[in-house]
């Protein structure tokens, strides 16, 4: 007979929460509405030698990292964070001058889970656990959707989509998951 599995099991392999953060401020700025994040991803490039005079057997290095465009997806009438980025981008690219709203931006994408550990019980108030975070260096938008496809007759959500270009992202070291104290008995 299997082996009944609880009801609050933790499934690691499960989607998480995330959240969107910019660091316009000193804390950084969570921008509301943000669907999707996508295209998180890099390649390295091999560079290829050979020895003097054996062309038989090639050596492949590690040389040229493809850092690939992240996509973002935002609902229209939630946030215009990113619509007012996008707008600063195409001021700088018409005009060559730097308008009021930064060009790049430093972003982070939050991943959070209300279960961070398995013994851990979530935090009152509908807090949930940060346990992951990546930092994106020097993004800028490259490519713009302001509106989707308008069909009257389908029941879709309207979303902004953004294309980021950016120089590269790197994992935030993870927080230290502590277990929770118990008290023990004193001899």
């Amino acid at each position: 007979m299997p082996t009944p599995v609880p009801a609050n099991a933790r499934n690691p392999l499960r989607t998480f929460q995330f959240r969107l953060r910019m660091s316009t401020s000193a804390a950084g700025d969570y921008v509301a509405g943000v669907r999707t994040v996508s295209g998180l991803s890099v390649s390295v490039g091999a560079y290829e030698t050979w020895e003097g005079g054996n062309n038989l057997h090639r050596y492949a290095q590690p040389h040229k990292v493809n850092w690939e465009p992240l996509v973002l997806e935002q609902g229209l009438a939630l946030d215009d964070t990113l619509e007012r980025w996008a707008r600063a981008v195409l001021e700088f690219a018409r005009t060559g001058k730097a308008p009021g709203e930064p060009v790049k931006r430093d972003l982070f994408i939050d991943v959070w889970d209300a279960y961070a550990h398995p013994t851990a019980v979530p935090p009152p108030g509908g807090m949930e656990a940060r346990i992951r975070s990546f930092h994106v260096h020097n993004a800028w938008v490259s490519k713009l959707h302001a509106l989707p496809k308008l069909d009257a007759m389908a029941g879709e959500v309207a979303l902004l989509t953004l294309e980021l270009t950016h120089e590269g992202w790197e994992p935030v070291p993870r927080p230290v998951l502590s277990m929770p104290a118990t008290s023990l008995p004193t001899p």
